[in-house]
C-alpha cells in the first residue's frame, strides 16, 4: 500500500512557514508531532482537526493562530515557555471547547503529576484506574524499604485513623525483620548465583541484590510509603479525582483533595469538574455508595456459605 505524499513547504508562505516550524516538528512530513503550545490548545486543535478536511497544520495557521483568545503569538521572541498566555488559552478552551460539547476532548491532553509519600494501599488505588492513566511506582526490587524519615523511624502510614499502640508495634516489627534479613538474604543469594563469566561485578551486585528484595517484599505492609509518577489524560485525571473523593480510605480522599489542587495549576479546565457539586460531588456519591452496595452483597454471599457449610 502506498503512503500518501507528505504536503510541501509550497503549500504554506514564508511567514507561515515560521509559525508552522515553531509549533510543529517538521514542516512538510506526514508524521509529525506539537510543540510548544498549551494542553487546551492542543486539545482544542485536535477536536477542531476531527471536524475538517484541512491538514493539522493548516487548522492552526487559519483557524487558531488568527484567534486571540488562544494566547498564542506566532511573533513572539521570547524562550518557548514565554510563546503562549495560559489563561487566555484557558479562556479559550471554556468558550469553545465545551461549546463542542465532547468530553473526549479531554483525553487530547493531559500532564505528569508525582504523589510522595503515600502508602502502598493507596497506591495501588491509584494505579488501579489503567485506562488513561500511566503510573510508575518505587520499585520494591530495587529500592529498600528500611532506609528511616527525618525522625529516624521506619516509612510507613501513621493517619489518626490507625492511631494505635498494636498497628505501630507490628509496623515497626515488620520493617525491623524486613531490615535484618537483608543483607544476610542478599549474602546467601549471591552463594547460590555467583559472579558468571563475562558479567561484570557491578551487574552481578546489583541482580543479586534485586533478587534478595524480591524475596522480601512480602514482608512489607500496605502501609508502607512509596513514591510513583502518573501519567494521564485530562478525563482519567478528572475520574480519578472522583473515585478516590468517594473511597472510604481518609488517605485516599485526602489525595482528591491534593491530586486537584495541583492538576488545577496545569490542566485546570480538564479536571475542573471532579469536585464540584454539580458533576463531581454527586459522582463520587454514586460511586460509594455501589461501593457499599457490593460490600453487602459481598457480606450477604459469604453469610449464606457459612449457613451451607453448617448444614452440610
Amino acid at each position: 500500500m502506498q503512503a500518501a505524499p507528505p504536503r510541501g513547504q509550497g503549500d504554506f508562505d514564508a511567514g507561515e512557514i515560521a509559525v508552522v516550524k515553531r509549533y510543529f516538528t517538521n514542516v512538510d512530513g506526514r508524521v509529525f508531532a506539537l510543540r510548544n503550545l498549551p494542553e487546551v490548545v492542543k486539545g482544542a486543535l485536535f477536536s477542531r482537526y476531527s471536524r475538517t478536511e484541512k491538514s493539522l497544520r493548516r487548522v492552526l495557521l487559519d483557524e487558531f493562530i488568527d484567534e486571540p483568545a488562544t494566547g498564542l503569538d506566532p511573533r513572539a521572541v521570547s524562550a518557548p515557555d514565554g510563546l503562549v498566555a495560559a489563561d487566555r488559552a484557558e479562556e479559550f478552551y471554556q468558550r469553545v471547547l465545551v461549546g463542542y460539547g465532547d468530553d473526549s476532548v479531554a483525553e487530547l491532553a493531559g500532564a505528569h503529576l508525582a504523589v510522595e509519600g503515600v502508602s502502598t494501599l493507596a497506591a495501588k488505588a491509584l494505579e488501579d484506574s489503567r485506562i488513561g492513566i500511566s503510573p510508575l511506582e518505587k520499585s520494591t526490587r530495587y529500592v529498600r524499604f528500611d532506609r528511616p524519615g527525618p525522625d529516624g523511624r521506619f516509612l510507613y502510614y501513621r493517619g489518626p485513623e490507625l492511631g494505635h499502640r498494636i498497628y505501630e508495634l507490628a509496623m515497626e516489627e515488620l520493617f525491623k525483620t524486613y531490615s535484618e534479613l537483608v543483607e544476610p538474604l542478599t549474602a546467601r543469594v549471591r552463594e547460590l548465583y555467583p559472579l558468571e563469566a563475562g558479567e561484570t561485578e557491578r551487574a552481578w551486585k546489583s541482580a543479586t541484590r534485586a533478587k534478595a528484595l524480591d524475596l522480601l517484599r512480602g514482608l512489607l505492609p500496605a502501609s508502607a510509603l512509596t513514591n510513583l509518577g502518573l501519567y494521564g489524560n485530562g478525563r482519567a485525571f478528572e475520574y480519578l479525582i472522583t473515585k478516590m473523593w468517594a473511597s472510604d480510605l481518609p488517605e485516599a480522599r485526602q489525595l482528591a483533595v491534593d491530586m486537584h489542587g495541583e492538576l488545577a495549576k496545569v490542566i485546570p479546565a480538564f479536571i475542573k469538574r471532579a469536585l464540584d457539586e454539580r458533576y463531581g460531588s454527586p459522582a463520587a456519591a454514586r460511586l460509594a455508595l455501589d461501593t457499599a452496595s457490593v460490600s453487602i452483597l459481598i457480606e450477604g454471599d459469604r453469610g449464606r456459605l457459612v449457613q451451607r457449610w453448617n448444614v452440610i
